[in-house]
């Protein structure tokens, strides 16, 4: 089907002189940015691509096509995540529609912290946790008992994880964790209960009629090395051959007894609407050994390039990527509408 649009592809330029920690996940999404202006070509939209590496950058590209459809995939700029995120504001300010979730919505859910917090005051189960600030030592009056797993405040894609964030006692090993993140990400350190058992995901897309839930995705930790945690960490995520054959090895549609699933995904929805969530959404969870879910991290703007788990659970909904495109295109333009 064709559709009469114009869209910019809008995208962060990938670090080509290695001055970030995080080359795999910053180069990934050139592979977001070529699925997408594929599908728009075989819809017959034009579209232009342009890469960025400042805010500053945009207004000028933005002028280029008035009225556009932005396509935002920026997920780094010069200056930081709270840079990244006013893409959206600055694109409704110079009058284009724009796909994914708000500024506000960005903000939120990039900070960990503050997204267990809108967590718990829409009553949504989430992890224990407390936060370190770069300089400051851990006060183990507050750290949540073990097993504890430690990661950057502000990070995607698994950017700072390892084996080595795992952690299961309070001793020397969590204050390296922690001194760690400070150093290496210059961030501040989230500790947080790790929650033995299941790792699950749900991508939530935003229909005309609402918002649907896409089939459920388990991580398949049956196919980890022995003595590999069972976290997925940057390596798993972004170096293939890590797991032998496998990036983010996952089991799409899950294997899980319908009350569970039932459970996630009625949480995963309340995850949206505490979030005011747009568009797309990846809500990721653990399951315990008595089967209760919490909430790890609601990704907003997720990774959709062709390996990632959300195009993934595009296909198991037997819902192609160029008409998922077309869904993103026409929500931008509507909400567009409304508010104009």
């Amino acid at each position: 089907m064709k559709i009469k649009c114009e869209a910019i592809v809008l995208y962060n330029c990938p670090d080509t002189q290695g001055a970030i920690l995080w080359r795999e996940s910053d180069a990934g999404v050139l592979n977001e940015v070529a699925a997408v202006a594929s599908a728009l070509d075989a819809l017959g939209v034009a579209c232009c691509r342009h890469g960025v590496r400042r805010l500053d950058d945009v207004p000028a590209i933005l002028k280029t096509a008035p009225g556009a459809v932005v396509f935002n995939l920026v997920e780094r700029l010069e200056g930081g995540a709270e840079v990244c995120n006013q893409i959206p504001d600055l694109c409704r300010a110079f009058g284009h529609p724009c796909t994914g979730s708000s500024s506000a919505c960005l903000k939120l859910t990039q900070n960990k912290w503050q997204t267990k917090e809108r967590m718990r005051a829409y009553g949504i189960p989430v992890p224990a946790a407390c936060v370190v600030p770069p300089g400051a030592a851990v006060d183990f009056g507050r750290v949540p008992r073990p097993p504890l797993i430690v990661k950057p405040l502000c990070a995607d894609g698994s950017e700072g994880i390892d084996g080595a964030s795992l952690v299961r006692d309070l001793g020397g090993q969590l204050a390296q964790a922690v001194n760690r993140v400070h150093a290496h990400d210059g961030q501040e350190a989230l500790i947080e209960v790790f929650v033995e058992g299941r790792e699950f995901n749900l991508s939530l897309l935003e229909m005309a009629d609402g918002v649907k839930v896409l089939p459920l995705a388990e991580i398949d930790f049956t196919l980890f090395p022995p003595g590999r945690p069972h976290i997925v960490d940057y390596a798993v995520k972004w170096v293939p051959g890590t797991i032998p054959g496998k990036i983010s090895p996952r089991r799409v549609p899950a294997c899980v007894e319908d009350s569970v699933a039932e459970c996630l995904r009625e949480t995963a929805l309340a995850a949206w609407r505490a979030c005011d969530c747009s568009d797309y959404i990846r809500v990721d969870f653990r399951v315990d050994q008595a089967g209760r879910p919490f909430v790890l991290e609601v990704n907003a703007n997720p990774d959709i390039s062709p390996n990632a788990g959300f195009p993934a659970c595009l296909a198991a909904a037997g819902i192609t990527f160029p008409d998922f495109v077309v869904r993103l295109l026409r929500n931008a333009a509507a909400r567009e509408s409304d508010t104009g």
